[in-house]
């Protein structure tokens, strides 16, 4: 969902790939809202600059190894970008960058109405 407003904001978080709502995202969204921050969340293969976009935050979250180019090219649009998810660092937790709330902002995806709940580490698929 890209923003057309010429207001942008303090936050950007990419769903490089997966077809659920991300659980980390919606945890990072509540952190930052908590604290007064505009988040916007995209859905992109492609992540591309806006001409407004000056976010003081970007995150990305890549749950398969197949996503690296999506990964490499939100590296090269948002350079202190945070990347994490299994398809990319496995060691990096959002406690690890001071998001310890277990809160999940479910606004990301308003077309959703369950509640969703971590249930499987891994693909189900039994991928390598």
């Amino acid at each position: 969902m890209a923003s057309y407003s010429q207001e942008a904001c303090d936050v950007l978080l990419f769903q490089l790939d997966g077809k659920i709502p991300n659980i980390a995202l919606m945890r990072i969204a509540a952190h930052h809202k908590a604290l007064g921050h505009c988040v916007e969340l995209r859905w992109s293969g492609n992540p591309t600059r806006e001409l407004w976009d000056r976010p003081k935050f970007v995150y990305g979250s890549a749950i398969f190894e197949k996503t690296r180019s999506a990964v490499d090219r939100l590296k090269n649009e948002f350079p202190n970008a945070v990347i994490g998810g299994t398809g990319v660092d496995l060691a990096l937790t959002l406690e690890s960058l001071a998001i310890n709330t277990l809160k999940q902002d479910y606004s990301l995806y308003p077309k959703r109405r369950q509640s969703i709940g971590f249930s499987q580490r891994g693909c189900r698929l039994r991928c390598p």
